[in-house]
């Protein structure tokens, strides 16, 4: 069957190119998201203490794997802050995916895992960075926290080490 000049084309036909179209889009659509989420960021994130909305100290970065590079330094936990007991504190991780694993320690004899809560940090639907929420409920006591998490995309795998100081108040 042949097409004349300015005759419509059959429901059939249009639907079919606008299928075609709709289908291309939402797969390249796909594919470039799923290149620009799995990629690893070119240095390890950045951990902050944070209460609310102040920050309460920068975590020292002692170790990491981060591809392409490892290096370890000296262990430097940084000043004591000091907070109550029972605040709800967090670390802010500055990576927008989700890490693999995430784990908070005190070190104490012997060393004590601390609970934590992963939650989003969503800016315009975006997820800008992940928080780890957690609470300290001893009172006067000095806590010499180390966190460390792991990310991994397109085959590749990241790794960092971050240490904290916090007092508790009496």
């Amino acid at each position: 069957m042949e097409r004349v000049a300015g005759e419509p084309l059959s429901v059939a036909r249009r639907m079919f190119f606008v299928l075609v179209a709709v289908v291309g889009s939402v797969g390249m659509f796909v594919v470039g998201v799923q290149g620009q989420a799995q990629a690893l960021a070119p240095h390890p994130p950045d951990a902050t203490l944070k209460q609310g909305n102040r920050v309460l100290q920068h975590g020292s970065l002692i170790s990491y794997c981060w591809v392409p590079v490892c290096a370890d330094g000296p262990s430097r936990y940084p000043t004591a802050v000091l907070v109550e007991p029972g605040t709800q504190l967090y670390i802010r991780l500055s990576e927008n995916r989700r890490p693999a694993r995430f784990s908070l320690t005190s070190r104490s004899r012997p060393s004590r895992r601390i609970d934590t809560t992963l939650r989003p940090v969503v800016r315009d639907g975006k997820t800008v960075a992940w928080d780890a929420y957690f609470r300290l409920k001893r009172p006067d006591r000095h806590y010499y926290l180390g966190a460390f998490g792991v990310w991994e995309g397109r085959g590749e795998r990241g790794g960092a080490y971050w240490q904290f100081h916090v007092k508790t108040r009496s």
